[in-house]
């Protein structure tokens, strides 16, 4: 008898007990939606240059006597980069001008024959003859002074080509040539690159090339400048992409003048374009976004109340992805709270707590 009250009295405390655990509400973390232009940012990298760059080199041959400048130095125009040895020039120049004083008294000399023999005629005491010979040994006399003139201007400008000098402010690079080496004409010992504007050239995908002009505006940061951002707008858009990139050329420009950026330096060119099709749309984190069968969807948190609210349902259609995020075209509107963490811990019709 004892044994069976005790096991009725063991059932009836079970039967107690036997009410269903209410479910814990569950923190989640939500975003509200708010109505907004979607954006995306895009970078691109690129070598930055000058605007305007040139190959020197020397107009004569020769021997180099001396190199002025150093690789990566900065000139002004005018300054010497190099000479050549000028000894031949020189005595070529003084040769010429032996050649010039000499034509010079030759010509004052037939010309005041030309003149005495000019009166003779007059005076009936010449022939004709004798004037039209003293014309022509004049007038060749003439030609031969202008000749001469003419080389010595010639030698005076081999001369000065044994002196290379910058032809504009600059930065010098690609410097290859030493004291006592042979050079040619046309041979090119260096280049030189303004330093008045900076360009950096980029490669644009064809997926994005619609989306530039020129004039648009977009920011540049060197890799040797940490920190410094530097303003800058596009200049060219060429539409014939590279065939074996698939790419399209692009160059912008540095609006910001500035002694720290050089030609050379690698470069980040930043860009955030305007999606004008999804203007006013929603972008919500990738991860928030999930799919099955059904397609698209998003879970938020409604009927909130003293911080409560249920879990429900929201099929939506997504845009184009964003490195802020992806654009959520239609099915949802602006003040949704959409749940941003925890998404496979719960369930539609569950109670959760939002966090503030």
């Amino acid at each position: 008898m004892k044994y069976t009250l005790a096991i009725l009295l063991a059932l009836f405390i079970l039967g107690c007990n036997d009410k269903e655990p209410e479910e814990k509400i569950r923190n989640v973390r939500t975003m509200e939606l708010i109505q907004s232009q979607a954006t995306s940012k895009h970078n691109f990298n690129g070598i930055a240059r000058s605007d305007v760059a040139a190959r020197l080199s020397f107009n004569v041959s020769g021997t180099v006597k001396r190199v002025y400048i150093r690789d990566g130095q900065s000139v002004k125009e005018g300054d010497i980069i190099a000479t050549l040895n000028d000894s031949f020039f020189r005595l070529k120049v003084n040769e010429v001008k032996s050649s010039l004083k000499q034509a010079k008294v030759k010509l004052a000399n037939v010309k005041s024959k030309y003149k005495r023999i000019k009166k003779l005629y007059v005076n009936r005491s010449s022939s004709l003859s004798d004037l039209d010979n003293a014309r022509t040994t004049m007038e060749s006399a003439k030609a031969n002074y202008n000749a001469m003139k003419n080389r010595l201007e010639q030698a005076e400008l081999k001369l000065s080509y044994t002196k290379l000098r910058a032809p504009m402010n600059g930065s010098i690079s690609n410097l290859n040539i030493h004291k006592g080496e042979n050079v040619t004409t046309a041979m090119s010992i260096a280049s030189i690159s303004s330093t008045g504007s900076i360009e950096v050239p980029i490669s644009i995908p064809g997926s994005l090339i619609d989306n530039l002009k020129e004039g648009q505006k977009c920011t540049v940061i060197f890799d040797a400048l940490k920190g410094k951002t530097y303003k800058a707008e596009v200049i060219e858009v060429s539409h014939a992409s590279n065939q074996r990139t698939t790419t399209f050329p692009v160059v912008v420009r540095i609006t910001e003048r500035s002694k720290r950026v050089h030609p050379g330096m690698s470069a980040t060119v930043k860009f955030n374009f305007h999606n004008d099709v999804n203007k006013n749309s929603f972008v919500v984190p990738l991860h928030a976004l999930m799919e099955d069968k059904k397609g698209h969807y998003l879970y938020i948190v409604d009927e909130i109340t003293n911080g409560v609210g249920s879990i429900e349902r929201c099929d939506v259609k997504r845009g184009q992805l964003t490195t802020d995020g992806i654009i959520i075209t239609s099915g949802v509107g602006s003040n949704m709270k959409v749940l941003t963490a925890g998404m496979s811990r719960v369930h539609e019709g569950q109670k959760v707590r939002v966090a503030n």
